[in-house]
């Protein structure tokens, strides 16, 4: 079976859970207005996640999927971009 770089890409959004989804799709449209990345705070408080740890993990998780990254040397969440993938954002 041959790997085209659409259905790599189609497989890699399969793989996210809804969480993750929900957050990437936030981090999107939330950096698109403020042009500044949300806190864990607000990922979680707006994403309704139930506390900061779970906005920590899922940014982890969407970092290792190559979905976010993080802009310069730092720890703060202010420096979490993500990357746009037309094909992967829902409405």
């Amino acid at each position: 079976m041959e790997l085209t770089e659409q259905s790599i890409e189609r497989m890699r959004f399969k793989a996210l859970t809804k969480r993750q989804s929900e957050v990437y799709n936030y981090l999107i449209k939330y950096v698109a207005k403020n042009k500044i990345s949300p806190t864990y705070n607000e990922i979680s408080q707006d994403c309704d996640l139930g506390g900061t740890s779970n906005a920590y993990r899922i940014i982890k998780d969407l970092m290792h999927k190559k979905l976010v990254t993080r802009i310069g040397n730092t720890t703060e969440s202010r420096s979490i971009y993500p990357i746009i993938d037309k094909n992967l954002v829902r409405d």
